[in-house]
């Protein structure tokens, strides 16, 4: 019988965390701040703020868990360990953090996509086309190998990270316009529309909970993978909280909201050549989260195949590039299939997608929507696990502890409310629903115990 591959331990904490931070930024700051525009206007931080305490709050409880169970398939193995009889919960979760993941990827995709036709004057229906031929290109880089990915994704990281401070540099420096950061323009009750607005951005903080897919890969990832979280969503929290303030003092929120290439037409407002470099830099980073998330959500459902949760084929690793390549390749395809479900049902079905105000959607809103939408439903049930850990098994030794268990508890009841009031609309739970079900075939097909 031959010995069965391993994946390969080459990660340290400096690496873990600019991977955690090149998966956080990219195609939501620079692709959806102008989205979120349309919903409160001037008032951009205060949907970036209430996004940040739920990323804040969930990020904790991630962290004590990895501290725990430095395991590839993460969510899985933390709902399995704190409700061992419930593994349909537990599958559930992993799942869904796989799913996001993919549908993150697809996000950034169509962030890369946006700025490629808004820098090049092509027509908006290049846009799905040009996002799946970039899914395609990293899909192979992803299988290449982990030290090539995770190189790229560092160099990619600080070229995103010098974007983001540009423009606040240039919004502070050589602002164009008075903003009023708390005026929300939307014709809705601005409570609800500061929701709305960060159901959008909530994808710009998804990312951390697929830092502790790579456990397996990281060196001493007890102490390692708890610091690279929260070190990266303390960075990412204050670069979008920066961002949110400068942006709206280059550009008024109605021409961020149309803009395809939201960050690049603001900075041209203060510096001419600005655009083409802001735009430049928007490539790499959504093009950097593209290769993020791929990369997380393959070595997570190479994970739960390795927990006997999907079938073994799905958690091979090649023996040259020693890489999931089966769960490569069924990542990449999701990517493409959320895409294409999210551009083309509507039309088949003639059902649109209205938001207020009496306007359609945009695609990259509803992917975005999609990917956070998923996340969010496990963020619930792992704020709650955590809880229930600490007084079922106290036993267990945490290398990280959040500091109180009141702050898990206020991070799941923020989120319930958030997805009650933000994630209507029936095309992300009818692809939900549609990858879901790809997901249970393919439990249904794992070896049986």
């Amino acid at each position: 019988m031959s010995e069965k591959v391993e994946l390969k331990r080459a990660l340290g904490l400096n690496y873990a965390t600019l991977f955690g931070v090149g998966l956080i930024l990219g195609a939501g700051i620079y692709a959806l701040v102008g989205r979120v525009a349309f919903y409160v206007g001037d008032a951009i931080w205060l949907s970036v703020l209430f996004a940040t305490i739920i990323a804040l709050l969930t990020g904790l409880s991630y962290a004590e868990f990895a501290s725990m169970f430095p395991k590839a398939a993460s969510s899985h193995t933390y709902v399995e360990q704190t409700f061992p009889h419930a593994r349909t919960l537990a599958f559930i979760s992993g799942w869904l953090i796989v799913f996001e993941g993919i549908a993150g990827a697809s996000t950034a995709a169509l962030g890369f996509a946006r700025y490629t036709v808004g820098i090049f004057k092509w027509s908006a229906i290049w846009i799905p086309i040009i996002a799946i031929m970039l899914i395609l290109v990293l899909t192979v880089i992803n299988w290449i190998g982990i030290e090539e990915s995770t190189s790229l994704i560092v160099v990619f990281t600080f070229v995103e990270a010098f974007g983001l401070v540009l423009i606040g540099i240039l919004g502070f420096a050589f602002a164009q316009r008075a903003p009023s950061y708390t005026s929300v323009h939307a014709d809705i009750n601005p409570a609800i529309a500061m929701l709305l607005g960060a159901a959008v951005f909530y994808f710009a903080f998804t990312g951390f909970e697929l830092q502790p897919t790579l456990s397996e890969e990281v060196k001493e990832p007890k102490k390692t993978v708890p610091k690279a979280i929260i070190l990266a969503l303390l960075i990412c929290s204050f670069l979008y909280l920066l961002v949110a303030i400068a942006v709206v003092r280059l550009l008024p929120p109605d021409q961020l909201s149309e803009s395809k290439a939201p960050l690049a037409d603001a900075a041209k407002q203060a510096w001419s050549p600005a655009f083409l470099v802001l735009a430049s830099i928007a490539l790499f980073s959504t093009s950097n989260t593209v290769l993020g998330f791929l990369v997380s959500s393959s070595r997570l459902m190479y994970g739960l195949a390795d927990e006997g949760i999907l079938p073994k084929r799905v958690g091979e690793v090649h023996r040259k590039t020693r890489t999931p390549h089966y769960a490569i390749m069924i990542s990449g395809l999701i990517a493409i299939l959320i895409i294409l479900i999210t551009e083309y049902l509507p039309d088949v079905v003639g059902w649109k997608v209205i938001t207020i105000g009496g306007r359609e959607y945009e695609l990259i809103d509803l992917v975005g929507k999609t990917a956070s939408l998923a996340c969010l439903i496990v963020f619930v049930i792992i704020n709650i696990a955590v809880v229930v850990l600490r007084y079922r098994r106290p036993d267990i030794k945490r290398e990280f502890m959040v500091p109180s268990v009141i702050l898990p508890i206020i991070g799941a009841l923020l989120t319930v409310i958030f997805i009650a009031t933000s994630f209507l609309d029936w095309i992300i739970w009818v692809t939900t629903g549609i990858v879901i079900g790809i997901g249970f075939v393919l439990y249904v097909m794992r070896p049986k115990q």
